[in-house]
């Protein structure tokens, strides 16, 4: 599975938080434009990761500026929020195996969370907090 990060400004945050320390404008974000498969949505600063599932189809993930976190992929119709009613800063990973996939996430405090796709039913869990490098 290979992933891309879109803007420079994620990996930012990621090595940020590596070292236990994020630093977070008290400001509000700007919107930002963003386009995977075809739909536009706004998102934060740090953009879109796009996701080259091996088992499922490729999907793009971001993070809007009020920090509710979404999902699109070819023939969704359009960005879908993520279920679970999530907030986040940023995705900073993800996994896959042939049961299914997740995303990890960071929130603006510096705290992890990660939320799972079981292939056998295409249901997302929710979101749940972790301290691992995995999910």
């Amino acid at each position: 599975m290979k992933y891309r990060l879109r803007v420079s400004a994620a990996a930012a945050a990621i090595s940020l938080a590596a070292c236990g320390a994020i630093a977070i404008s008290a400001s509000p974000a700007a919107a930002t434009p963003a386009t995977c498969f075809g739909y536009t949505g706004d998102l934060n600063q740090y953009g879109t990761s796009v996701v080259d599932w091996t088992y499922g189809p490729d999907e793009c993930f971001g993070v809007a500026p009020s920090g509710t976190i979404w999902h699109t992929w070819a023939g969704a119709g359009s960005w879908k929020e993520m279920p679970g009613d999530g907030r986040a800063l940023a995705f900073t990973a993800f996994f896959e195996n042939s049961a299914g996939k997740a995303v990890k996430v960071i929130t603006s405090s510096g705290n992890f969370y990660c939320n799972y796709d079981d292939y056998a039913t295409n249901t997302w869990g929710g979101w749940y907090a972790t301290s691992t490098d995995h999910c």
